[in-house]
């Protein structure tokens, strides 16, 4: 039946799983856009005011994607133990400390290096995607692949605004700070909003799309409370899944989309200006691009819900390649905006389809248990992109190779995916 207040004469709460998905998408907004994304318009501006090398500038993005991936299993840990919201309130205290020291205090290569590489790398991992995903996959089973499309929509939609706001604020205010002290403005706005998330449905007598799946009231609920692709019901332990090759499939396909995505993220602005671009104009394709991440959430999510993952992650990954092709070779302005936005497309697909694999193929429970195993082996091998990038960039004088080896890695996404299926239960 419908969740209600139990057997106490009072009115029915109304179902929060929905309050949540306003309230995750809103400080992906803020916390996600404004911070993390920022990182690509800034970045430039930080390397050309300061006079640093590209390449060794961007080991704090490197030294920032192993921090994250290293922190996952605190994470999971939090999760597990603490919740959602108190999670994610560490998290979010973690970034304005880091957010108010770009501000205030960094000056020096070593100082960047060690605020945005561990100091913001640890808020990027406490605040991530796992947080918000495993609230959505603990409120929701039917419409899961949707709500965590929704809530991604949130950071890409904060990242499309903040390009041309942040890069607006630093040529007024003729300082890169600026933008790392609108940053935290938001990071604050976004830790009041926390304290609103009700983590579980069970903490207030709810359920999963708010359907008690012991006794539907009839048989219309009863049919729309029915998926339509695979949801295991095996509780699966740590030991059961890493001897499946399903999770080591999903690592091949997080490496090559993550990978790629993480050097464009650190280079595009730059690889843009090079290519005869003035600085608004390469933050307006790269604002397009996440444009393009963020209107393609909710779709992918809602086709995640219609037919089996591993068709959509495979076109998703294969429309990041193409798209990689025409940003590398392209030179229209107009061209390399519809390339941006379908390279966006593609990226911002695969942040809702995969996580909602994880948790159709694994479970629940499972769901942080593999995230605090995955992250620490993926996210490495993904980190090392944009320092390799850019030194490739400083030892040939182009982007050339990076391309071309972004695009390897994405072939290699997609025979992964091709082979991705639902793991056997075992017996």
């Amino acid at each position: 039946m419908l969740a209600t207040t139990a057997q106490t004469g009072q009115a029915p709460r109304k179902f929060f799983g929905w309050t949540n998905v306003g309230l995750f998408f809103f400080i992906q907004f803020a916390a996600s856009g404004f911070v993390y994304f920022a990182y690509s318009v800034v970045f430039p501006v930080m390397v050309e005011t300061m006079d640093w090398n590209r390449g060794s500038a961007s080991i704090a993005q490197s030294v920032a994607l192993i921090t994250l991936g290293l922190s996952y299993p605190l994470t999971g840990y939090l999760l597990n133990r603490s919740g959602v919201r108190r999670t994610m309130t560490v998290g979010l205290l973690v970034m304005l400390a880091g957010l108010l020291l770009l501000v205030f205090a960094v000056s020096d290569l070593w100082q960047w290096v060690l605020v945005w590489g561990v100091v913001m790398g640890l808020s990027f991992g406490l605040t991530g995607p796992i947080c918000a995903q495993t609230a959505m996959i603990s409120w929701f089973s039917v419409k899961r692949s949707t709500t965590i499309g929704i809530v991604m929509t949130g950071g890409a939609l904060g990242g499309a605004m903040a390009q041309p706001v942040l890069a607006e604020m630093m040529d007024r205010f003729d300082s890169w700070r600026a933008a790392w002290a609108i940053a935290a403005a938001m990071v604050l706005i976004a830790l009041a909003a926390t304290r609103f998330i009700i983590n579980r449905p069970a903490d207030i007598g709810q359920f999963p799309d708010n359907i008690d799946p012991i006794s539907a009231v009839s048989d219309e609920q009863a049919h729309h409370a029915h998926p339509k692709t695979y949801r295991t019901d095996h509780e699966w332990t740590l030991r059961e899944i890493i001897r499946k090759p399903t999770l080591f499939l999903m690592m091949v396909i997080s490496v090559g989309y993550l990978g790629t995505f993480f050097a464009l993220l650190n280079h595009g602005v730059l690889h843009l200006t090079d290519n005869g671009l003035n600085g608004i104009e390469a933050a307006a394709i790269f604002g397009l691009l996440i444009l393009g991440s963020g209107l393609a959430r909710i779709p992918a999510g809602w086709l995640g819900d219609q037919f089996e993952l591993r068709w959509t992650i495979f076109g998703s990954i294969a429309l990041m390649a193409v798209a990689l092709a025409g940003f590398w070779q392209g030179q229209s302005i107009w061209l390399l905006s519809a390339m941006g936005m379908l390279f966006g497309a593609g990226y911002g697909s695969l942040l809702v389809l995969l996580p909602a694999a994880i948790g159709n193929y694994f479970g629940e429970r499972a769901f942080p248990v593999i995230n605090s195993l995955f992250a620490p082996v993926v996210l490495p091998f993904a980190a090392a992109a944009p320092a390799g990038a850019g030194f490739v960039f400083e030892a040939t004088g182009s982007y050339d190779f990076a391309f071309a080896g972004a695009i390897i890695l994405l072939a290699a996404g997609m025979l992964a995916a091709f082979c991705l299926k639902p793991p056997a239960t075992p017996v």
